[in-house]
């Protein structure tokens, strides 16, 4: 069943596509490209900020489902700009989205948790010193 949400994107509510996690929404894929003179990585903060990461919460690429063409237009991408297989190919398990054939073409799956924002912190105080 496909429901709209409150941010617009269509909803996919499927149990058998919950085995990776909870989709909370089901958006197109953002079609992005390098400029000239940005790393061959910028390609994925360029993706995920698309797909609306704030560029400072904390991201787990494993809960960012997409296709297997999206995926190498990603990978052509950082290619292009690096041209050295294995580490593209790293970086990509790394950081990169992943896919599943039952993703619809043009599309991308988010999983609950994809984004999640930063725990805040104490802020670091100096140690206090003790004269004798």
């Amino acid at each position: 069943m496909i429901a709209e949400n409150t941010f617009g994107a269509n909803m996919l509510i499927e149990s058998e596509l919950t085995a990776k996690g909870t989709v909370i929404a089901v958006v197109d894929a953002p079609i992005v490209t390098l400029a000239s003179g940005e790393k061959a990585g910028e390609i994925l903060l360029h993706f995920y900020r698309a797909l609306g990461w704030n560029g400072t919460d904390y991201l787990d690429p494993s809960k960012v489902r997409t296709t297997k063409e999206i995926y190498r237009h990603l990978y052509d991408q950082m290619y292009e700009h690096c041209p050295d297989p294995v580490g593209v190919g790293m970086y990509m398990v790394n950081r990169g989205p992943g896919t599943d054939d039952y993703i619809k073409p043009g599309k991308v799956h988010l999983l609950e948790g994809w984004v999640m924002p930063e725990p805040e912190t104490e802020p670091e105080t100096e140690p206090e010193i003790i004269a004798k």
